[in-house]
């Protein structure tokens, strides 16, 4: 009998954080520290996606589609995976939405968690990185913060708006695209970059 009690709390403990966030003005909950994909997904339910083949982003919340749209990748990113800074390749892999910049030179900003551990594991193995950046790295995507952009990995990989065409790595939305994102996005937020 106490199981069963404990679970129903905690089922309505769960959609009573769910409305509050639903219910959080724009920006509120921007600020707070994200809990980085592999530990818990978003607290809002919001997931997205990028194909890589198909040059698409869909934002999800609870599995239910938002919206997909066009966006435009690394000019390199038909050649594989990114391995290093200044290839041109879009990553693939699990990320998550570690900053928002709403001063982007690319009007607004969502942040990835790239390189992650993998990433790491993968440079440090070919003598692309050392033991303290891969360390370093590590150790911010078990926190979920932002991991070094600065390594021969490379970083500052983007979902951004101000959408032209290719980019450097980055994924280049419109700006009307990137308003929707920016409501629905908070630090935390899970993002795949697959095929």
């Amino acid at each position: 009998m106490g199981r069963v009690k404990q679970k129903t709390k905690a089922f309505f403990l769960g959609l009573g954080t769910a409305a509050f966030v639903m219910a959080a003005p724009m920006g509120v909950l921007a600020s707070e520290e994200g809990p980085g994909a592999a530990m818990k997904l978003s607290v809002n339910g919001v997931s997205i996606y990028v194909s890589k083949m198909g040059s698409t982003l869909t934002l999800s919340q609870y599995g239910r589609t938002i919206g997909q749209w066009s966006a435009k990748l690394g000019r390199e990113s038909s050649a594989g995976d990114k391995k290093r800074q200044g290839d041109e390749i879009t990553p693939s892999g699990k990320f998550y939405v570690c900053t928002k910049n709403d001063k982007s030179q690319y009007y607004l900003a969502l942040g990835l968690s790239y390189p992650g551990i993998e990433d790491a594991e993968r440079g440090l193995k070919d003598g692309l990185i050392t033991q303290e950046q891969y360390h370093a790295i590590v150790e911010a995507n078990e926190k979920g913060q932002q991991p070094p952009w600065d390594t021969p990995l490379g970083g500052a990989i983007e979902i951004h708006g101000a959408q032209g065409g290719e980019t450097a790595g980055c994924i280049a939305m419109t700006n009307d695209v990137m308003d929707v994102l920016w409501q629905y996005c908070n630090v935390g937020v899970p993002v795949t970059i697959g095929p």
